[in-house]
């Protein structure tokens, strides 16, 4: 098209523009168009009516009530008010100027290309952004004729103000009130076949592979879902195609040539719309429009007469990117990780910046012997991409196999399901990294010492524990009295993670295999009666003595039971009481030793960006009135930990009464595994609470360094610090020039991305691919999943995306992606527990153990299956849930 279309106030620009218009003018579409022609990609001429073309309609709508109502409205007010504002938009009418304007521009483009149909698009300025799609919220016109222009653009002008779309613009936090929308008017292609096409596979992540939808005719029928379309998946490293599915494509839409279109229904339709040569010609320009944007795209396109045109192009912005560091080269041997952050630890959004730089330094100082010279992104563990990971290639090249796994993750059967299922040759290419290459050598000699101390404390429990427990107070002071004046950041980190030695790899770890050597050995006692011992033997591990995790709900529990909880309806109220010293005695200072020993654990508690109870006590207290309800509505007037621990013993009893009629050997061996259990296995939970104990050690010092920076005019709010790393921070403190604020916009825009995508991604390897468990089939009204803590009951569900998106009521039953110990005071209110990731050892399931509440886990999608209010029945035991009714 001519370059003098472009009129001087730049409300109509072409596609062929030399200098490209703003995104806030043309919107992302058009703006995308106006790129893929520069690149010299086959798109159909066109241009567009930019937002400034549509000031004088804007100027009317200003002027109603619905809009100034729109930029406070809930979600429940946004219907109503889009409607009035769309009431309103069906009275515009072009105005002499912008007629004259419209008209000069369809003639040239007319006499240039000579079409007589058009394909009317909106293209807004918040639309096919990197953050946001928008997809299928504005309205796309097909066949306009040249007469129908002004009804076509006036109506792809109404969509702007569709309900549909402010909500979108409300969740993605873009501002209500400003509404704006460009229009694009192109060539139609009369296409014999068209779809969408995506540079990398939505379905598994993987960005070796090109996905191809495709039907006869027009691409509406497979943009709107109308029809089953082919699918074609291809390899795009060999230019193979991979896959082929031929869909039913029961509807077509074709150009009516007098204006308009045509649909059509008809039976499965078994002619594929494209051929091989065309997917794999679909699949070359899907790969130049990805390296022309250097990121994933997603196309829609069409064929005329055997040409391939580019009808749209966007940002995907629903995958999971990864961070350069584990990226492998396209063709070059790949990597398999397991994400440890979900199956180990329960958390599906990711830690911030700072938090995964400083679980660097944790993770250096607990792994023991083993772990010096294995962290890092050329170890076996690492953190990037707001969590950390274990390298399973370089786990199976040092002859770890599934062993490479972090303890939680190597529980959960999902887990090893996924891996039964991969070819790992294609992952153990290329050579070890050095440092892992020195490890092998030295490996067994590392644990040598570890062992002997885990021998020890198996045969000899009370000599170890009684250690631990006399040298515990001195290691606590030594905690308490770190205070890293004078320190650089880092060095801070170092000196407090050092301190972890103690809990781990002294006396933590020893104590831990142990236990767990104890507790292998009683269910080696009870092989032959499996079935009738299981759910005793999975009862041994509730609420044992000296778990950290145990004993902070049992302070919850004993606090909200207190009538002084009780007696107040507002935390307001209840906190000014506190501070007053009007509260008895007793209860004051049980909250304050919680709030001493526990008032750092929390959701999402391995992340230093995240707020501590003893910061927000109002929280707390909201806390203990629903556990109040929930223990004033318990069957039992016994306290809820009295009926666990008589509950475990009783299991005891039974395995004791079985195991003395094989004999008395085995009845002594089980009283003597039982003691070391007891005394020892409590205590796998016991290290972690340290961890969050030098967490928030740490969050304080960065909290520090936050609030002199905010005080100098560099950070806006204290929280930014956590958008940093720890080399960044003490830059920063010695270079008074460093930029924080544009570093911290920087650092967070990957985690930014990972936190958009909800994928459960358990094993990803470094293309992008995600594995996924293959999916476990049950009866009409069952969902199968993995058994954790035995038992059956009834309730209704309450679905959970995080600890604190809602209440759970007594006798409810709590469904969450997964959790952590930090979910506590929810176990505590649940009569069933169901979870979609962890094992036997994740913390949740250890947890739900710990207090003995049924709990299921691996049950796919149960966020999305299930709904609020729905009546399941949660057998822990065969780890099946029974949906009972709607």
């Amino acid at each position: 098209m001519p370059e003098p279309l472009i009129n001087t106030r730049h409300t109509i620009v072409a596609f062929t523009v030399h200098d490209l218009p703003s995104v806030d003018q043309a919107g992302g579409k058009a703006l995308a168009l106006i790129q893929m022609t520069a690149a010299g990609m086959p798109v159909p001429p066109g241009f567009v009516l930019t937002v400034a073309f549509f000031a004088p309609w804007t100027a009317v709508l200003r002027s109603t009530p619905a809009w100034a109502a729109m930029a406070n409205a809930d979600a429940a007010g946004i219907g109503a008010t889009a409607r009035a504002l769309q009431a309103a938009c069906q009275t515009l009418r072009l105005t002499e100027g912008q007629k004259d304007e419209l008209d000069r521009a369809l003639n040239a483009f007319r006499a240039e290309y000579h079409g007589h149909l058009f394909a009317v698009r909106s293209s807004s300025p918040e639309e096919d952004l990197e953050g946001a799609s928008f997809a299928g919220g504005y309205e796309t016109m097909l066949g306009v004729t040249v007469e129908g222009i002004e009804a076509a653009i006036r109506r792809a002008f109404t969509s702007s103000f569709d309900a549909r779309v402010f909500l979108y613009k409300r969740e993605h936090g873009f501002p209500l009130d400003q509404p704006r929308i460009a229009v694009i008017v192109q060539q139609q292609v009369d296409a014999d076949s068209a779809g969408v096409a995506f540079s990398l596979n939505p379905l598994n992540n993987c960005f070796d592979e090109a996905v191809i939808n495709a039907n006869h005719g027009l691409g509406e029928s497979v943009v709107s879902g109308d029809a089953d379309p082919d699918v074609f998946v291809v390899d795009k490293l060999r230019g193979e195609i991979l896959e082929t599915r031929i869909g039913a494509k029961q509807s077509v839409i074709r150009l009516d040539s007098a204006g308009g279109t045509l649909r059509s229904t008809r039976p499965n339709q078994a002619e594929a719309a494209i051929t091989p040569a065309q997917a794999l010609e679909l699949t070359r320009l899907l790969e130049k429009v990805e390296a022309y944007y250097k990121k994933p795209v997603d196309i829609e396109w069409a064929i005329s007469d055997g040409r391939l045109f580019l009808l749209q192009a966007r940002p995907i912005t629903t995958y999971r990117p990864l961070p350069d560091e584990m990226l492998t080269a396209p063709g070059q041997p790949k990597r398999l990780y397991a994400n440890s952050t979900l199956i180990e630890q329960g958390l599906q959004d990711p830690l911030s910046v700072l938090g995964t730089d400083f679980l660097g330094y944790v993770l250096d100082k607990v792994g023991g012997p083993v772990a010096e010279g294995a962290i890092g992104i050329d170890g076996i563990t690492f953190t990037a991409g707001g969590g950390y990971f274990m390298n399973l290639s370089f786990a199976t090249m040092l002859g770890m196999r599934n062993a490479g796994l972090a303890p939680g993750s190597f529980g959960d059967p999902r887990v090893l399901e996924i891996l039964d299922n991969i070819d790992m040759k294609q992952y153990l290419g290329g050579e070890l990294p050095a440092k892992l290459k020195a490890l092998r050598g030295k490996m067994m000699f590392s644990l040598l010492p570890m062992l002997a101390s885990a021998l020890g404390a198996y045969l000899r429990p009370e000599r170890i524990l009684a250690k631990y427990e006399a040298a515990l107070p001195d290691e606590i002071r030594r905690l308490e009295a770190m205070t890293g004046d004078g320190l650089s950041l880092r060095a801070q980190a170092r000196a407090l993670t050092e301190l972890l030695r103690f809990f781990y790899a002294d006396h933590g770890i020893p104590m831990i295999l142990a236990g767990q050597f104890a507790e292998r050995r009683i269910r080696g006692l009870f092989k032959q009666d499996a079935a009738q011992a299981q759910d005793h033997l999975i009862n041994l591990g509730i609420a044992l003595p000296g778990n950290k995790t145990a004993e902070m709900g049992e302070a919850l529990y004993g606090l909200a039971s207190s009538s002084e909880i009780s007696r107040y309806a507002s935390a307001e109220h209840f906190l000014a009481d506190l501070d007053a010293g009007r509260l008895s005695p007793e209860f004051s200072a049980a909250w304050a030793n919680f709030m001493r020993e526990f008032g750092m654990r929390c959701p999402t508690e391995i992340d230093p960006a995240t707020p501590r109870p003893r910061e927000q006590p109002s929280l707390l207290f909201e806390q203990l009135k629903n556990m109040a309800q929930a223990a004033r509505g318990r069957d039992s007037a016994q306290p809820f930990f009295e009926v666990a621990r008589a509950r475990r013993e009783a299991s005891y009893r039974a395995l004791l009464a079985m195991a003395q009629k094989r004999g008395s050997l085995a009845a002594r061996a089980l009283k003597a595994y039982y003691k070391t259990w007891t005394l020892l296995g409590g205590n796998r939970e016991t290290p972690k609470h340290y961890v969050i104990t030098v967490i928030d050690l740490f969050r304080g010092r960065a909290l520090a360094i936050a609030r002199a920076f905010v005080s100098a005019g560099r950070l806006d709010a204290p929280e930014q610090i956590f958008d940093l790393t720890i080399a960044d921070i003490d830059r920063a403190t010695a270079d008074a020039a460093h930029d924080l604020r544009a570093l911290a916009r920087e650092r967070s825009a990957l985690t930014n991305k990972v936190r958009r995508n909800k994928q459960v991604i358990r094993i990803i390897d470094s293309r992008g691919k995600i594995f996924f468990p293959p999916r476990k089939a049950g009866a009409a009204g069952e969902l199968i999943g993995v058994p954790i803590s035995p038992g059956v009951v009834q309730g209704r569900v309450k679905v959970f995306q995080h600890a604190s998106d809602k209440t759970l009521l007594p006798g409810e039953i709590l469904v969450a992606r997964a959790t952590d110990p930090g979910w506590t005071p929810l176990f505590i209110d649940a009569r069933g527990i169901i979870l979609e990731i962890g094992g036997a050892l994740q913390h949740g399931a250890v947890v739900a153990r710990e207090y003995g509440i049924p709990c299921v886990s691996g049950v796919d999608d149960a966020t999305s299956r299930l709904k609020d209010g729905q009546l399941v029945e949660v057998d822990g035991s065969n780890g099946v849930v029974r949906i009972l009714a709607e």
